[in-house]
């Protein structure tokens, strides 16, 4: 496995499903390739390490888990000329416009589209699959999910897990839940301390005894599980987890490339799009009040039942045997 040290994605492919987000990935990649004259040779040092783990492990394939570590495994083969074989794990819903290096590699992507695109770029069949995504998390039961809300001190009210991370305007949208009342229990989670203690300042100003602020990344599956309503920014494990545990979704904008990604998923009839804050709370009474939730819920999960991490590693350990 592939990732990137600098920006803490060796520590989250561990489990492939901590993965950094697309946003910061794609502007890593943008970056890089825009410096590439300024920085050659930090460049030919990370190639060469690269290069010397390959040579010392021997790996029959290299897998690169992020878009950043993709784009630096290409740039050391092409200088080094290893001979295992690449594979990409490309986390993408849409294809982008950019052109992928010349360098064979072996595409996991996650729809058909996707494969189209590559294929148009001039990427063999053969070498694209389309398996899904390798994000994996485990369903409850209606029973246990009530039972897990109990124990997060939950009332049994509508549950919105709010994921908008340090998002502008995201104190706007906290108060936004908030006005609401009782209808609704809001957990909000940013994955910044102090975005975190700034909403619970906004809660304890309302005096809401329905708000939760998690604190700790490993709580966060335990909520999503626990809710009944995601609202999150464009993040694709998230989503995915979404739809594997049949939560409808309502995305927020966020940038170009996000939301092509976010408008291919509302053509499928995966999610909902919210453009602006004052959205949200529209679309979230449509889900809660037309019993239009089941219809996503359904599509969703439907999406993804073919897309298991099982299946990815099975078809990996096949190749390494023949």
């Amino acid at each position: 496995l592939i990732g990137d040290d600098k920006y803490g994605s060796a520590q989250k492919i561990t489990k492939l499903d901590r993965l950094l987000s697309l946003k910061e990935e794609y502007q890593q990649v943008l970056a890089e390739k825009a410096k590439k004259k300024k920085v050659g040779g930090k460049r030919r040092g990370r190639d060469t390490r690269i290069a010397n783990a390959i040579k010392r492990y021997r790996p029959e394939i290299v897998l690169a888990v992020t878009p950043y570590a993709y784009y630096v495994l290409t740039e050391a083969k092409k200088k080094t000329g290893f001979e295992s074989s690449i594979f990409y794990i490309m986390p993408y819903f849409v294809l982008d416009k950019q052109t992928y290096d010349e360098v064979d590699t072996t595409f996991i992507v996650e729809n058909q589209d996707v494969k189209s695109a590559l294929v148009g770029q001039g990427v063999p069949s053969k070498r694209v699959l389309t398996m899904g995504l390798p994000y994996e998390i485990d369903k409850k039961t209606p029973i246990e999910v009530s039972a897990m809300k109990q124990e997060l001190g939950l009332p049994k009210t509508l549950s919105i897990f709010l994921n908008a991370g340090k998002k502008d305007g995201v104190q706007e949208l906290f108060r936004l839940l908030l006005d609401q009342g009782n209808v609704i229990n809001t957990i909000a989670y940013t994955g910044d301390n102090k975005v975190s203690t700034e909403l619970r300042s906004i809660a304890d100003n309302y005096g809401a005894n329905n708000v939760v602020v998690p604190q700790r990344a490993e709580q966060f599956d335990e909520y999503l599980t626990a809710c009944d309503v995601l609202v999150t920014k464009h993040d694709i494990a998230t989503i995915y987890k979404a739809f594997k545990l049949g939560k409808p979704v309502i995305v927020l904008s966020n940038g170009e490339h996000a939301n092509r990604e976010i408008e291919y998923l509302v053509h499928h009839g995966l999610v909902m799009h919210a453009r602006e804050n004052l959205e949200i709370v529209g679309l979230m009474y449509r889900l809660i009040e037309t019993g239009v939730a089941a219809t996503y819920v359904r599509a969703g999960e439907k999406w993804v039942e073919s897309a298991d991490i099982e299946n990815i590693t099975n078809y990996l350990v096949s190749y390494m045997r023949t």
